[in-house]
């Protein structure tokens, strides 16, 4: 019995980390945008931020995608979006 419960994790063991090996990474392309009035960064980040993904994240990325020293935007501001293309890791834990 042991024998077979110490297989069965090294087995899931084994299973989990080539999964974390050859996970597909994050794929994005970009998207420009112009800052309407009323804007905030946040509310763009989370516009264009997919259902697993955290605002912040996004917000971060389009930081660094424009080399901005602050979150602060203004209107007619011409934002470049780095948008998460889907995957096909994605497409197919999404049972579809």
């Amino acid at each position: 019995m042991n024998k077979i419960l110490a297989i069965l994790c090294l087995g899931f063991t084994l299973y989990t980390g080539m999964n974390m090996v050859f996970a597909d990474e994050a794929v994005y392309y970009n998207q420009k945008v112009t800052v309407h009035s009323g804007d905030t960064m946040w509310s763009i980040a989370n516009r264009w931020s997919d259902d697993k993904e955290d605002v912040r994240e996004v917000m971060h990325r389009i930081v660094e995608a424009n080399n901005l020293k602050s979150k602060h935007i203004y209107p007619g501001q011409v934002l470049t979006i780095p948008v998460k293309a889907v995957t096909h890791n994605d497409f197919m834990l999404a049972g579809k």
